[in-house]
């Protein structure tokens, strides 16, 4: 086996359909124009250059992919999931191949979870080691990131299935005390938290977020 040398990676799953948004969430933008699915790979990027580490950013992009595809920083590698449609574990699957097999491990995260900032990530690298295993807490939720050290992909591409990814495996090491818990929330203000997420217009205009060509 190659010895595990490299920085961690991070990967964004970013493939959804948006079916109660009416549309894939990788296209939705602040009200300046700035996608959504930009800020989040650059929080991602600021998280590794702040600790000097090489920023292998990882994008899982669905359907619509070649206008997504051109939201994405060019530092930054996209993976296209066919199979979306199938849940949330493919694009898991997908973008959990896609990391190198010498990176010590990957920092996963959501794209619609915008207050998700670029610090969390950077506390989750700092977590992440081959054995490790660490999910970031908000106000002792836990949420995302997520750290998988490397020893553990292959046990979460066994046992990734439907819309579930890792919640399994994560409640199961849980249980033996084995994930370590990060907390994050100190990095938002009050009334803030990186587990609210994007599901619908609604909830989208709330974050001053609207879909590509919808906004009136």
């Amino acid at each position: 086996m190659d010895q595990v040398n490299q920085a961690p990676s991070l990967l964004l799953l970013a493939a959804g359909s948006g079916t109660r948004m009416g549309g894939p969430k990788a296209l939705l933008r602040y009200a300046d124009g700035t996608a959504l699915l930009t800020a989040q790979v650059e929080k991602m990027l600021t998280a590794a250059t702040a600790r000097g580490l090489a920023s292998d950013v990882i994008v899982v992009l669905g359907p619509m992919s070649a206008q997504a595809s051109l939201l994405v920083p060019r530092s930054a590698r996209i993976v296209e999931n066919s199979d979306h449609l199938q849940g949330l574990s493919t694009s898991l699957i997908a973008g959990l191949n896609a990391v190198p097999n010498r990176a010590a491990g990957v920092v996963i995260s959501l794209l619609d979870l915008p207050d998700v900032p670029a610090e969390a990530y950077g506390r989750l690298l700092d977590a992440t080691a081959p054995a490790n295993l660490a999910r970031a807490h908000w106000n002792s939720v836990p949420g995302h990131p997520v750290a998988l050290g490397r020893e553990h992909i292959a046990e979460a591409l066994a046992v990734a299935a439907g819309d579930k990814g890792l919640r399994t495996m994560l409640k199961r090491h849980s249980g033996s005390g084995d994930v370590t818990s990060v907390e994050c929330a100190d990095l938002l203000p009050p009334g803030h938290d990186g587990l609210a997420d994007v599901d619908t217009p609604e909830t989208a205009a709330r974050f001053g977020l609207h879909l590509e060509g919808t906004r009136s």
